[in-house]
């Protein structure tokens, strides 16, 4: 697809080539690492089920799925049994164990071999614990992704029984849940965001911004799949876009929807070890801030897409005062007939900072 402008239908080649990009949203990201690719796949999976009122499932609760590079060879050790396409099939999913290919789409299962609650050990005694692990639970909602297995972190994930729509209001759920389950705390965050070992002290990384730049596009690819697809990196003739949000259009094909304008606002440059931290001013914040308020509105424009929207990581050590309340930022919204709307997005360099700041659960 060109990044230009949206398709135009005018023959029998472009409707095929928007044909084709109209399916974008539905396909997989191939860009995602192993992990995250598996529990897309397998979120989709569930809430499609979800959405469906479960059909075809019995009693059970729990449906466990984990990463194989081989199901076949595993899965015949314990009796497995083959399946394929288990959304095409509609293959009952809770009270078992799927031993699955990277997408979720074959592989073999096994019904549950233990109590619910034992499951995770029954994983470790039987060599599977150290692989990326998902379980679902029907009546609580939740799915949790162990992606590096038992031992590892969890990630509570919400099963949604409601299919996501591209809507304002479903994209600002989708934004505080990143917040919230990616980025709040170090633990979890994406490489490149804090300096290792100093996020304490509030030492950024060396690409804070493009870090949340390519982890919050596969984090929205996941929660609109089928619906938005998420780009980055949408090069303009005015200037480049961090992430797209593109939707299907009337006529076929993708249209622009909504545009978002990262930044990155910090106390420190950063400094790998052994170096001395910079102090970032106040001023040159601000600046950044007016910048991506001037970005976001004039690519909106460029694009003719629905909405523009800045998101402000805020990491600064001290954030006593919004910045987006300065008179540089105020003026520059007051440029457009249709400003963008800033969200500002509080980051800790610890889980203690966070609690101290009223975010609990950390």
């Amino acid at each position: 697809m060109e990044s230009d402008d949206p398709i135009e239908i005018q023959n029998d080649s472009d409707e095929e080539l928007a044909a084709v990009t109209s399916l974008l949203p539905s396909l997989p990201d191939v860009r995602a690492a192993p992990t995250d690719r598996f529990s897309h796949a397998v979120r989709l999976l569930i809430e499609k089920r979800a959405q469906a009122g479960w059909p075809n499932e019995g009693n059970s609760d729990l449906a466990v799925f984990v990463l194989a590079d081989y199901p076949r060879e595993i899965g015949e050790k314990f009796g497995g049994v083959p399946f394929a396409d288990p959304t095409a099939q509609c293959t009952p999913l809770l009270g078992r164990v799927f031993l699955s290919s990277l997408d979720a789409s074959h592989g073999q299962f096994i019904q549950l071999p233990t109590e619910e609650h034992e499951i995770l050990e029954w994983l470790e005694d039987n060599g599977l614990g150290d692989r990326t692990i998902i379980t679902v639970y029907r009546k609580a909602k939740e799915l949790i992704v162990r992606p590096t297995g038992t031992a590892g972190a969890a990630n509570q994930e919400y099963i949604r029984d409601q299919k996501p729509k591209a809507t304002i209001e479903e994209l600002d759920e989708a934004l505080q849940h990143y917040h919230k389950r990616q980025v709040l705390t170090p633990v979890g965050c994406p490489e490149g965001v804090w300096e290792p070992k100093s996020a304490q002290k509030y030492v950024p990384g060396p690409q804070p911004e493009k870090s949340i730049q390519f982890d919050l596009t596969r984090i929205l690819n996941s929660w609109f799949r089928d619906v938005v697809w998420a780009e980055y990196e949408d090069q303009t003739n005015i200037g480049r876009i961090d992430v797209r949000l593109l939707e299907r259009g009337a006529t076929g094909g993708l249209r622009y929807w909504t545009i978002l304008e990262l930044k990155v606002i910090k106390t420190f440059t950063n400094a790998p070890p052994g170096t001395q931290a910079s102090t970032v001013s106040d001023t040159s914040n601000v600046d950044a801030i007016a910048k991506g308020v001037r970005q976001a509105a004039s690519f909106q424009e460029n694009r003719d897409a629905e909405h523009g929207m800045l998101e402000v990581y805020d990491i600064r050590k001290d954030k006593t005062e919004d910045l987006t309340e300065r008179s540089e930022v105020t003026t520059a919204l007051k440029s457009y007939a249709t400003p963008p709307k800033i969200d500002v997005w509080p980051m800790f360099g610890s889980a203690e900072d966070a609690r101290k700041h009223g975010y609990t659960g950390v």
